[in-house]
């Protein structure tokens, strides 16, 4: 598998943060973390992640609104992958909308998950 320079996990459960960081560096990616929309803005402006793995449902700043400000300030220099619990229709249209290329559901079909990064490295 080829690997991303850098992946940002954003989710404010830092179980879901934890857990899938941990299962990214098993897979040999580079990743970090943020658990708020404006720390993911400050990790992004620092690193420069190629990839950006973020929920949806986060209180405050969500992440359809995360992703309009990463395209409108980076473009789509980067890919973002929304990773939500929601099955509402309106949400998946909203995120794409916001300009995510991918929405996976919680709980996070792995396989599915790494099928998408090679195509981001």
């Amino acid at each position: 598998m080829n690997n991303c320079e850098a992946i940002l996990v954003v989710d404010d459960d830092s179980d879901v943060r934890d857990s899938l960081k941990a299962l990214l560096e098993l897979d040999g990616h580079r990743t970090l973390t943020a658990s708020s929309a404006e720390e993911a803005i400050a990790a992004i402006a620092t690193h420069q992640p190629i990839c950006v793995i973020l929920d949806l449902l986060m209180p405050g700043v969500g992440g359809a609104e995360l992703a309009r400000r990463i395209r409108s300030e980076r473009g789509s220099e980067m890919v973002l992958l929304a990773l939500t619990g929601s099955v509402r229709e309106a949400d998946q249209e909203d995120a794409e909308r916001a300009g995510i290329d991918y929405v996976l559901h919680k709980p996070l079909d792995v396989s599915r998950l790494r099928r998408m990064l090679p195509r981001v490295s």
